[in-house]
């Protein structure tokens, strides 16, 4: 009996199962006795996992300590709610990620927690079987279910050290794994149920979390500005196409040059602060029209990033993993974008590669950095 040929396309459409098609979004409200003031991140996670669990029976979420409310009370009160479905794990990543590929298995769509990034390389031979699974297996066949890891990472903080705020992009993301890592609680409402969605076709979907920005209400002052609504119509999603886009610079000149800093997570909120920063300074302001673009997703380029550099001269690549090869998001990004609309005139700055010491943030990218970079572009104004 012939075997059949293998193929480099087969090969490459077995990585993953092919992404779930968006919901029809149309105006409607959820069931949920609760108003939309805005909140900070964490809450509007909470909300989140609690609509979840309540529209969708198949969702488990499990994890180390979630039963109390996990890292940083994202689940809290959930076990109050569904006794059965949010469980508890001892500290044992490999232990926890094998029973979620078993309830994927069974039809069930498991939410892992995972504390932080770095815990990770304790289960990572269970994580590579869990990304192989669609390769090996075709899933859809046998309608398996796909899942979605959680876990804190990429992050600006004092505590533990660097395994605890490790900002390096996780040098064993296999292929197949969906990536995404969000900047504000509403849109990381609208991108969780976009990863559901996808996990239930049959991806896996990994959502980082940057510890930094779960509790944050202002920018400057106590002006509130990192406080969201909740997002109520539960078709509105966020997909790995979106992205978002913030005006920074309001005394702009209509021949003002454009610039366009394009990052994630922290990033989002740094570079905010270092283009209006920039766009106050007399004499350069003026001249300058600066965007700070927020990209989720990455395991690829958004076609909302392709479609929105063309708008601009120039880009900054503001990663806030560690430069060098390896380590960052955007090196590769970079690469991809060549000869799809990259503007020739872009630069890339990067937390500096060493290690995050205890107690301090001088090893994570700052506002500086962001500002010379966009200087750097800009060679006949002056810092």
């Amino acid at each position: 009996m012939q075997e059949p040929k293998v193929t480099l396309e087969d090969m490459m459409n077995r990585v993953s199962a092919p992404l779930a098609s968006l919901p029809l979004k149309i105006p409607t409200q959820t069931s949920m006795k609760k108003d939309s003031k805005p909140q900070v991140m964490r809450k509007n996670m909470n909300r989140c996992f609690r609509e979840i669990l309540q529209r969708d029976s198949t969702v488990v979420y499990i994890g180390e300590d979630v039963r109390h409310g996990g890292y940083y009370l994202v689940t809290e009160d959930l076990s109050k709610e569904f006794p059965t479905r949010v469980l508890d794990f001892p500290p044992d990543e490999t232990t926890l990620l094998g029973a979620a590929l078993g309830f994927s298995q069974l039809g069930l769509t498991p939410i892992v927690e995972i504390p932080y990034a770095k815990y990770l390389d304790c289960g990572v031979d269970m994580f590579y079987e869990i990304a192989i699974q669609n390769w090996l297996t075709r899933p859809d066949k046998n309608k398996q279910k796909g899942m979605i890891i959680r876990l804190q990472g990429f992050d600006r903080g004092l505590f533990g050290g660097n395994f605890h705020t490790h900002n390096k992009m996780l040098s064993h993301i296999p292929p197949g794994v969906d990536v995404v890592c969000y900047s504000n609680g509403q849109d990381y409402v609208k991108g969780m149920r976009h990863a559901l969605l996808q996990a239930k076709a049959g991806r896996v979907v990994m959502v980082v979390d940057c510890t930094y920005l779960l509790n944050l209400r202002h920018l400057h002052d106590r002006d509130r500005a990192w406080e969201f609504p909740y997002p109520d119509n539960t078709t509105d999603v966020f997909s790995f196409n979106d992205i978002r886009r913030y005006k920074t610079n309001a005394r702009k000149t209509t021949t003002a040059t454009r610039v366009a800093v394009v990052t994630y997570g922290n990033g989002v909120v740094t570079s905010i602060k270092a283009c209006q920063a920039l766009g106050k300074r007399a004499g350069l302001g003026e001249d300058l029209d600066l965007d700070v673009i927020d990209c989720p997703y990455l395991s690829g380029v958004p076609d909302g990033l392709k479609e929105a550099l063309k708008g601009y001269d120039n880009v900054v690549f503001a990663d806030i993993c560690k430069e060098g090869p390896g380590s960052n998001v955007f090196s590769s990004m970079i690469v991809a974008l060549q000869g799809q609309g990259l503007p020739p005139n872009w630069t890339f700055v990067g937390a500096p590669r060493t290690y995050n010491p205890l107690g301090s943030t001088v090893t994570f990218l700052n506002e500086r950095a962001i500002k010379n970079a966009v200087m750097r572009l800009i060679p006949k104004k002056k810092m």
